[in-house]
């Protein structure tokens, strides 16, 4: 074990010291261009192959990844691909194919060529160190030379035992250099012709592989684009079956009144408010249920009011007491579906408090001339203040006052004006939405609006939509 430490350590030293004579130029090295240069092809050969190498890997890689990401896709359309829908044994071989195009492809390029490119990439560690070796050798070459050239110089007899061991050193040095050269020189041309049947067997295996299955993939695709044109054409018979749409029941008119009691019955004018504000509310919207209109303040029917019928010297009063029924029925209309700006409500109240007042039963029954004279000269005197009175006007100051602008809305169903302060409108038409003062007393689901013609009104909110 020493003697062949102290041999190595023998040779690392004449080494050493070669090198270093070589380099101080006192020593004479052996120069072998030839051999240099295929040393250097061989050195930019494995670059490139290594780069190579380790690109393909990762591509691979990457590939395997997305294939197994298609069969998982596939996986899943075959399961959400319902069985009543057509041809779906179809789907299911198209997909089948598929995956087999896929396996093909995932053992050629994913699984073959990192292998065959590794198995080339691998020779050039032993070919990189058969040339270290040659080195190694060259420098004990030319180190027993020297000492060769040196002791024959220096001796003087012909039979010189270190002359003789000299030469026997050189001679076994020289044999070992020699045969380590010429079989590099065998094979470092052979290795550096061979890259270009590498990469031609390479890239062809990679982009023959990727053509073929991206071909057949192409066909298969187009199949399946022509499957699902069938399905979207089937989506009449397949579709689900959906209840008929109810329409809004009328709202009981009744239930207008605050108090609910049915015995007071609706005077024709009332129906036709009632009927004019129910439009409102049974137009069809798709989304929004329609604002309903503001509940009716309570009243007293004419009907409920006691009937002074005790008195039998009334009849000249009778018509004078109808004259007061209607007009106390037209304010408490008026009271019921307020309009904007009704300002009748004061009115109405004084009305039927003086009806009530009218309608007391007479202590005395001789009194009743000039009670009823009294009665209808107050009725006299009311009548002619509320005719004096002008009657307000629907969006008094609107359509000339100018109004903030708060947003703008586009119509989503066509609507007809059904009173006079309204706006009519169509589909598709833009409406901008303005400010509405405390008097215009607005609805609840109303808003104040101006068309693009400036013609202002009211609208119901749930048949336009926000822009």
């Amino acid at each position: 074990m020493a003697d062949l430490f102290n041999k190595h350590l023998k040779k690392a030293t004449n080494r050493t010291r070669e090198k270093l004579l070589e380099g101080i130029g006192k020593a004479k090295a052996t120069q072998d261009e030839v051999f240099d240069q295929h040393a250097s092809n061989l050195v930019k050969q494995s670059k490139a192959c290594e780069k190579l190498h380790k690109d393909v890997k990762v591509y691979a890689s990457a590939l395997k990844t997305l294939l197994t990401a298609e069969k998982q896709l596939r996986d899943t359309i075959r399961e959400a691909y319902e069985p009543d829908w057509p041809d779906r044994e179809h789907l299911t071989a198209i997909f089948d194919n598929l995956d087999i195009q896929t396996n093909d492809l995932e053992k050629a390029v994913c699984e073959d060529l990192p292998q065959t490119v590794t198995q080339y990439v691998n020779q050039f560690p032993d070919l990189k160190k058969k040339i270290e070796k040659r080195g190694r050798k060259l420098v004990d070459y030319d180190s027993a030379k020297n000492s060769f050239n040196s002791i024959k110089a220096s001796s003087k007899k012909d039979n010189d035992p270190k002359l003789a061991k000299a030469t026997t050193e050189l001679q076994a040095a020289e044999q070992m250099y020699t045969e380590m050269n010429n079989e590099l020189l065998e094979i470092l041309p052979a290795v550096y012709d061979s890259r270009i049947t590498f990469f031609v067997d390479t890239l062809q295996t990679l982009f023959n592989g990727n053509s073929i299955y991206q071909t057949d993939a192409a066909k298969f695709h187009k199949q399946i684009v022509m499957q699902l044109d069938k399905l979207g054409e089937s989506m009449d018979y397949l579709r689900v079956a959906r209840p008929e749409a109810r329409a809004l029941t009328p709202i009981d008119t009744a239930s207008l009144h605050s108090g609910g009691d049915a015995a007071a019955p609706a005077t024709p004018e009332q129906k036709q408010s009632i009927d004019s504000s129910s439009n409102r509310l049974s137009t069809p919207s798709p989304s929004v249920v329609p604002s309903p209109v503001p509940s009716a303040k309570p009243r007293e029917s004419i009907a409920s009011l006691p009937a002074n019928s005790t008195n039998p010297f009334d009849d000249e009063d009778e018509d004078a007491h109808t004259k007061e029924s209607d007009d106390i029925e037209e304010k408490i209309e008026a009271k019921v579906y307020p309009k904007l700006n009704a300002r009748q409500t004061a009115a109405a109240e004084q009305a039927i408090a003086a009806a009530k007042r009218d309608k007391k039963e007479p202590s005395n029954p001789f009194d009743d001339d000039d009670e009823e004279e009294e009665k209808e000269k107050k009725q006299e005197d009311q009548k002619s203040e509320r005719e004096e009175e002008p009657a307000p006007k629907p969006l008094d100051g609107v359509t000339t006052e100018k109004r903030k602008t708060l947003y703008f809305v586009t119509s989503t169903h066509q609507y007809k004006a059904v009173d006079t302060d309204e706006l009519s409108f169509e589909p598709g038409m833009k409406i901008k939405v303005i400010e509405a003062n405390e008097e215009d007393q607005l609805d609840d689901g109303w808003r104040l609006g101006e068309l693009e013609d400036g013609k202002r009104g009211v609208f119901p909110e749930n048949f336009t939509k926000k822009v």
